[in-house]
């Protein structure tokens, strides 16, 4: 597909300019307002100016230095991804190859996570299809050469994208239809269908190479919640109740459970163990390897979001109780071991920071910051304008802020800053 055109462009002023211009602002605030030990008098018409100045600047940011600092982290970039007119970027995927930034009209955007720089923008598929994926895989030429490419899947249809080029080189459709959104092993998105499978399709071949049932032993239920990924293992639940655990390389069936209820949200995979909540009102926690049950904490509502692992914890939003934090390996406790419990917090977790565990609200555009020890909330982090936010994505304590005009901000963890 060719480039798009007739775009609108906005230009950023690099990270470096405008720290520059935030010091050299700070340092002129300073020196008006040193005096003599006198009482200050109101700010004169150079000082308003100089704070709307820094104002100004500090609004060009998604993340300002002071929220980048709350987080943990230092600003490495900012860019602002072009648009045609009237449109609104609709989704971004960032890795350690490439951060991919997706229009409404399907317009992919590739920049270069080390840098910030835009290295093209094209066409990635058609502007009435449904975006639901995007990745960077290796494709083994005829050449026996290593190469990327950029996997762009959707509701119905898959794209292969060069990753130098931007130009699509395969196009494919799906024999197991996708019902919910992928994760990506590899060169592999996996699935699940309306039809109770979990499908892997190869994006090398754009074919999907194979596909297996969740509800193994009963009618098939269809799959609503994306599967969870683990080294090797992938395990997924069904709306009829059943969970599955299938080998990631073959497809082959390792163990399967059937709830009392159905399942409507992502496992979760953390040290061994698989995490699971239902509708039946338990948080299952099953043997990895085997599929023994250790141990069901039972509420008093059915459970329709995903738990969460964190450290030697799981949290659970469970409705009417709140946030509820349990070991993940308790001794001898059938029914759980609760570590703590607070009211909901507003948002998802979507990551660790440092011991502690942050959720982000896009409704509310809060992070908070959540003690992983006691469960109290450690600080609130405002965060005007940012629509999105995702953790661990370029680097282990990094994060992606984006908003739909198009602005894209990377901070890189204050640790590694310090190696460089």
């Amino acid at each position: 597909m060719n480039c798009a055109t007739n775009r609108l462009t906005v230009t950023l002023p690099s990270v470096r300019s405008l720290s520059l211009a935030l010091a050299a602002a700070a340092a002129i605030a300073s020196a008006s307002f040193a005096g003599d030990g006198q009482e200050q008098s109101a700010p004169s018409a150079a000082e308003q100016r100089i704070s709307a100045e820094r104002a100004r600047i500090l609004e060009q940011y998604l993340i300002g230095p002071d929220a980048a600092a709350s987080l943990g982290c230092t600003i490495a970039w900012q860019t602002s991804i072009p648009l045609q007119a009237a449109g609104s970027l609709r989704m971004v995927s960032s890795s350690p190859e490439a951060v991919l930034a997706l229009d409404n009209v399907n317009d992919l955007t590739l920049v270069r996570p080390d840098s910030g720089s835009r290295a093209w923008t094209a066409s990635a598929a058609d502007p009435i299809d449904r975006v639901i994926g995007l990745g960077v895989f290796a494709y083994r030429s005829s050449s026996e050469t290593d190469t990327r490419r950029i996997a762009v899947m959707t509701d119905a249809l898959f794209y292969a994208v060069g990753f130098d080029s931007g130009a699509t080189l395969a196009r494919g459709r799906f024999r197991h239809v996708p019902n919910t959104t992928p994760i990506q092993r590899g060169g592999f998105f996996m699935y699940g269908t309306s039809s109770g499978m979990t499908s892997w399709f190869n994006c090398a071949t754009v074919n999907d190479s194979r596909a297996a049932a969740v509800d193994a032993f009963r009618d098939a239920s269809p799959v609503v919640a994306a599967p969870a990924v683990g080294e090797d293992t992938v395990v997924t639940g069904s709306t009829g109740g059943g969970v599955a655990s299938l080998s990631a390389d073959s497809g082959r069936l390792n163990w399967s459970r059937a709830l009392l209820g159905p399942v409507t949200a992502s496992p979760a995979i953390a040290n061994g163990t698989v995490f699971v909540a239902s509708d039946d009102q338990y948080l299952y926690a099953f043997d990895l390897l085997s599929g023994t049950p250790m141990w069901k904490y039972f509420t008093q509502t059915p459970l329709k979001t995903s738990p969460f692992a964190a450290g030697e914890l799981v949290l659970q939003d469970v409705p009417g109780e709140g946030l509820v934090a349990l070991t993940q390996k308790p001794e001898s406790q059938p029914g759980g071991e609760v570590r703590w419990r607070r009211e909901s917090v507003a948002g998802q977790p979507i990551g660790m920071l440092g011991g502690d565990v942050l959720f982000w609200c896009a409704k509310g555009r809060m992070a908070t910051v959540i003690s992983l020890k006691d469960g109290q909330t450690v600080r609130t982090i405002a965060l005007p304008s940012v629509e999105h936010l995702a953790a661990d994505t370029i680097e282990r304590g990094g994060f992606v802020a984006w908003n739909a005009d198009g602005r894209v901000e990377y901070l890189t963890p204050k640790q590694a800053v310090a190696k460089n």
